[in-house]
């Protein structure tokens, strides 16, 4: 079962400007509530004096309880989970449906074309329509009752005010789409589309006025409907965002494997081209977020993170030249880091060592707690002493290595571990700044949307088996569960396969 508690009463906030922001939302009370259920399973007991408002047996439903909001006088249904088996039947068929488009996809596109120059307004209006829904990933968009609903628009309701053209073929969109969220995108479109625009925009109309204004999402629906059963406008929205990722994908991968030529890719590399995909359908579906507060500090500890490794690597470096200084005119270890001046390194060490000194007292006082706890008596403090005056001895060997330049080499060190460290810490600075790289990408992108709900998983569930990608890398564990149905897929399934490969 998904969400079974039913709101408190409260303020209603709504999203974006909505226009009954404040008003009191009332308790629920049972007798408001219809539950569903099977006609032999027990009727779940009512809160005491109360009784339910209605008992149902509808097995061609999927909700199991209903009741009515007082604000905005909409049905509210308590569902199944996202992880449940008939979930996950009702993701299948949507993904299945969205695929069998790809067996209309040119026929459509050829006929919306054509009719892009029609005689009448109507049809021209619908096929200017279908050809933005298509090449941009709008949302139909339903007609609005600006008294009780927040000012959000769709294709289909598009006004004057929302569109500006600028010749020869630039359009700007700039309106509030679902959830309040901004759609702004400037874009080039085809010559004939931005002639119907402006056509579409000729007064008498007013900024006001709908630039559609002989078209809305019932009439657009039944035309998809008639040129493949089952077909919506968001059935349309979902193939492209599927085959999109699909594409961007398959492009990045062979981007990366050019990139690697004579290496293995390694795992961060390969989940970096993933997001990239990823990234490219959440700006095609307009799927934003605001940059989080926390997001600068993130990106500085990220970088520290870096400059530690860097820190890592001179030292080693040191060594390694200390055992054989012709290695200095070696170009992959002569290059000296930029991002670590002395300054940095001075205020590095120093924060080392104040980590090693509190690590120290931390370890003396819990070993104490301890062994008064089983009743023994305790170090002195004499140890921890001793211990903080080796850490002492530890950052004037720092100062001094840093002055020289010289660094002791341990016994048993050799030239060859020393190179395969240095390697090692490599590859760490390399994963590391393709996570800062992605996560600045991502910071007012918002993957997870069009992942959870657009993306097919089985593109992603068969990429990580071709390329051995764990997918808990890749999927958290909620998600997972919702997509346990796409985990049979092989490592050569694709999205925009032949109608006789199923799924």
């Amino acid at each position: 079962v998904g969400n079974f508690r039913i709101e408190p009463p409260g303020l209603f906030r709504g999203r974006g400007k909505h226009p009954k922001t404040g008003k009191l939302k009332l308790r629920v009370a049972p007798e408001s509530v219809t539950i569903n259920i099977g006609k032999d399973a027990k009727i779940p007991d009512p809160p005491p004096g109360h009784t339910w408002g209605k008992i149902i047996h509808d097995n061609t439903v999927t909700w199991l309880a209903t009741w009515k909001e007082n604000v905005n006088d909409s049905i509210k249904y308590v569902f199944l989970a996202a992880n449940s088996s008939l979930k996950g039947q009702s993701d299948l068929k949507k993904f299945e449906k969205s695929r069998e488009l790809k067996q209309h996809v040119d026929r459509i596109r050829s006929e919306y074309t054509r009719d892009l120059k029609d005689k009448l307004m109507e049809t021209r209006q619908r096929a200017t329509a279908m050809y933005l829904i298509d090449r941009f990933a709008l949302r139909a968009g339903n007609e609005k009752d600006e008294k009780n609903e927040a000012d959000t628009v769709g294709c289909c309701s598009l006004r004057l005010e929302h569109v500006t053209l600028n010749p020869p073929k630039q359009v700007i969109f700039d309106f509030l789409g679902k959830d309040s969220i901004r759609y702004y995108n400037d874009v080039e479109v085809d010559e004939q589309v931005w002639k119907n625009l402006n056509i579409f925009k000729r007064k008498p109309k007013t900024d006001s006025d709908l630039l559609f204004d002989r078209l809305n999402t019932t009439l657009l629906n039944k035309y998809l409907s008639k040129q493949m059963a089952g077909l919506t406008a968001k059935v349309f929205r979902t193939y492209n965002a599927s085959h999109t990722f699909q594409e961007q994908l398959k492009k990045g991968m062979a981007e990366l494997e050019e990139e690697c030529k004579g290496r293995e890719m390694t795992i961060h590399e390969k989940i970096f081209k993933y997001n990239k995909a990823n990234r490219e359908v959440a700006v095609l579906c307009n799927h934003q977020r605001t940059v989080s507060k926390a997001h600068e500090n993130q990106m500085t500890k990220i970088i520290d993170k870096i400059r530690a490794f860097k820190y890592q690597k001179m030292k080693l470096k040191q060594m390694l030249f200390t055992l054989n200084p012709k290695l200095k005119k070696r170009a992959e270890y002569a290059e000296e880091e930029s991002d670590i001046d002395d300054e940095w390194i001075i205020q590095h060490e120093k924060l080392l060592m104040e980590k090693e000194r509190e690590k120290a007292r931390t370890k003396f006082e819990k070993d104490n707690e301890k062994l008064i706890a089983e009743k023994q008596k305790p170090k002195p403090e004499k140890e921890l002493n001793a211990i903080l005056q080796e850490i002492d001895e530890r950052e004037k060997e720092l100062i001094e290595e840093r002055k020289s330049k010289k660094i002791e080499v341990k016994k048993g060190t050799t030239v060859e571990k020393l190179k395969e460290q240095i390697s090692k810490i490599n590859e760490k600075i390399d994963a590391t700044k393709l996570t800062l790289k992605d996560k600045d990408e991502n910071k007012q992108t918002a993957l997870s949307t069009s992942k959870t709900n657009y993306i097919d998983p089985r593109i992603s569930f068969a990429w990580c088996y071709k390329y051995g990608v764990p997918i808990e890398k890749i999927f958290n564990r909620s998600l997972r569960e919702k997509f346990k149905w796409a985990l049979e897929v092989d490592a050569d399934w694709v999205f925009t396969a032949s109608s006789k490969q199923t799924g």
